[in-house]
């Protein structure tokens, strides 16, 4: 059997579940290939466009609020479809040619929806499969019916999109594809995490995280300089020149109780995930869902559009913090934390009512028994 797993490059929550089932895939004997969404149909010039513009909502999450809020409620994939039916079908078609996939695995709604419409439209007999990488919801651009399979991972993400129009018998609760080696990770103590990342292992420990892509706000950095608190901090995820500098800058002015370590992008997540108290940081989907695996509280500084039922899910079951876009808040929320670290053992236990399952290759599993039942159905 083969496969095509299809993101878009617009950032890595999109990119690391489509990598990451890719592997599952082929260490279950399937040949895999991955393609960027934009790339694949020789579009590169509006996936430039798109990333960039992306980049620049990222950059401004008050401004992202707005404008994603109106595309959602317009819903521009009318569009988008009739122009790839018309520009990119014999594009995709000569790929198909040359590949022979059995079937389509998408991470990105633009992907999803583009190529199973062109399929439906040319009467080529390949099922698309998508996976939600908001998992607590989806935007408008995802909902397609033409879809084999949507796949989602909580159960309030599946009303949702059923309530938004796709067909309940095409929405599979599914379990969240962790990348291996965050799921494959020794199960550290914070104390055996810190002694091995070779921090203090007696003082509170808060994980900012910048995301894969590292155009997070910082205002909680700068607030925190303010402060006289023994506190340790850890910066992880994309820190570019430019972002470093401005860390840098910060460091300088934080009391000599709070030390600052900026780590940047690394491999070893979950040492990091095992080594802090807190999770600090832009709702971004891989991060949080992370942090669930790892049974650390989240506290929300930022939420851009898509991702904004995230905040209701950690609220509802308490495990973090909706502190987006308030300072204030997010530094009184830490004070408390600090003075009171009984709080995060309730937290714990409130971990064991979270249903997410996490397995990329129990999806997996799931992909490939589905591809075998559509072809029998249809050959």
């Amino acid at each position: 059997m083969k496969g095509t797993c299809i993101y878009v490059d617009g950032g890595m929550g999109h990119y690391v579940p489509a990598k990451t089932v890719k592997k599952e895939l082929e260490e279950k004997g399937l040949k895999m290939d991955i393609q960027e969404f934009f790339s694949l149909l020789d579009i590169e010039w509006l996936g430039k466009i798109n990333k960039y513009f992306w980049r620049t909502m990222l950059k401004n999450s008050k401004l992202e609020n707005k404008i994603s809020r109106y595309n959602d409620k317009s819903n521009g994939m009318d569009f988008a479809v009739k122009y790839g039916i018309k520009h990119c079908s014999s594009i995709l078609i000569s790929y198909i040619e040359r590949m022979h996939p059995d079937f389509f695995f998408t991470t990105h709604p633009y992907a999803g929806t583009v190529i199973s419409e062109i399929l439906k439209a040319k009467n080529i007999d390949i099922p698309v499969y998508y996976f939600a990488t908001d998992v607590f919801s989806a935007p408008i651009a995802a909902i397609c019916n033409s879809l084999r399979r949507f796949y989602i991972s909580t159960e309030e993400g599946r009303e949702i999109v059923i309530k938004m129009g796709m067909m309940p018998e095409k929405v599979v609760l599914s379990p969240f594809p962790l990348q291996q080696r965050v799921q494959d990770a020794e199960r550290l103590t914070k104390k055996k995490a810190r002694k091995k990342l070779g921090i203090r292992e007696d003082v509170f420990t808060m994980q900012f995280n910048l995301g894969g892509e590292g155009v997070g706000s910082i205002e909680v950095l700068k607030a925190l300089s303010k402060e006289n608190l023994n506190l340790q901090i850890l910066v992880v995820g994309g820190v570019d020149n430019e972002m470093e500098k401005r860390i840098e800058e910060i460091a300088s002015t934080l009391p000599p109780n709070i030390k600052l370590i900026c780590a940047g992008f690394i491999e070893n997540v979950y040492d990091y995930l095992a080594a802090s108290d807190i999770i600090v940081g832009r709702a971004g989907i891989n991060t949080l869902v992370e942090a669930f695996y790892a049974r650390r509280p989240f506290l929300i500084t930022e939420l851009v559009y898509t991702v904004m039922n995230s905040a209701d899910y950690v609220e509802k079951y308490n495990v973090g913090w909706n502190c987006n876009r308030n300072p204030e808040k997010q530094i009184n929320t830490i004070l408390r934390l600090i003075n009171h670290p009984e709080e995060l053992d309730e937290i714990d236990r409130n971990f064991d009512s979270i249903p997410i399952r996490f397995s990329a290759s129990e999806l997996a599993d799931m992909l490939i028994k589905d591809v075998r039942d559509y072809q029998e159905e249809n050959h």
